[in-house]
């Protein structure tokens, strides 16, 4: 078996050492909930220009390093109002605190119990494949699927098809982007969805029927490193893929507020690959 794990290291590392070496300032806080004061955990921080960035821990705290005192930094957490802040200001105080923002679930006309034909949604592969790993060790990477929906669909879970695991404790994020005209737009998840627990090389499967979301547009489903484990948090987790001519879905984003990149534009040499993240929905018969 032949592994393409490589092509998004290689590439990000290129990309971003000169980006690290000429950081100038270290900025440290912590984010809370402007209501209750409580801190915020895993909240994505970064200047998204200069694609650098990293996540809250469990206590509201991070630290990030800014270029120039003019940098706008990006805060931002599922159920909470986007917040953007001058590096300057936040040298003098690092504490940022989030408004929340009321969940409203989307208005359809059909309910869950009137999708009763269930199916798979993305790549669900038999056959172990090629292996395809996170390709940065920066809190905030994400690899995700691009999965098509042409339908009202209720979407019961989420499953990833790990291919190698090192043994490593893991505390990932399970995040599904809506993809309406290629542009990736809001999570659909209300909350934090949080893998936790040993790595092992089996289907991780999370179970979303709780928020009862039914959508008829593209989603990206994906998974994000959160936590930082002495750089070896996502070390030796692989996920399965696929060659595929013409139907690639892998992408990938180096940190939080980073953009997402198709991963054969990371690596234009490498085959076209279908990474094994799938949907179970429900779909009108």
């Amino acid at each position: 078996m032949r592994t393409f794990a490589f092509f998004t290291s290689i590439f990000f590392c290129c990309l971003f050492t000169i980006g690290a070496a000429s950081a100038q300032e270290l900025i440290r806080g912590r984010v809370i909930d402007s209501d209750t004061r409580e801190p915020i955990p895993f909240a994505n921080i970064g200047v998204t220009k200069l694609s650098i960035g990293t996540v809250s821990d469990e206590k509201g705290n991070y630290q990030l390093r800014t270029h120039s005192p003019a940098d706008l930094v990006t805060f931002s957490s599922i159920g909470y109002q986007t917040e953007y802040i001058t590096a300057e200001k936040l040298a003098s105080g690092g504490d940022v605190s989030l408004q929340p923002r009321p969940y409203q679930a989307p208005t359809v006309e059909l309910s869950a119990k009137s999708l009763t034909k269930e199916v798979i949604l993305g790549a669900k592969l038999e056959e172990q494949g090629h292996s395809v790993s996170f390709g940065s060790s920066e809190l905030g990477t994400e690899i995700g699927a691009l999965i098509r929906i042409s339908k009202e669909t209720f979407i019961k879970s989420a499953h990833f098809q790990a291919n190698h695991a090192a043994g490593d404790n893991m505390l990932f994020r399970v995040n599904l982007y809506k993809c309406e005209d290629g542009q990736l737009g809001e999570n659909l998840l209300p909350e934090n969805v949080i893998i936790s627990g040993q790595q092992k090389r089996e289907v991780i499967d999370v179970d979303l029927s709780e928020f009862n979301l039914i959508t008829a547009s593209d989603v990206l489903l994906s998974l994000e490193w959160i936590k930082d484990d002495e750089g070896a948090g996502n070390v030796g987790l692989t996920f399965r893929s696929k060659k595929s001519r013409r139907d690639e879905n892998t992408y990938s984003k180096h940190t939080s507020q980073a953009p997402f990149i198709m991963l054969s534009s990371l690596a234009p040499q490498a085959p076209k690959l279908q990474l094994g993240f799938f949907l179970v929905g429900k779909q009108a018969p």
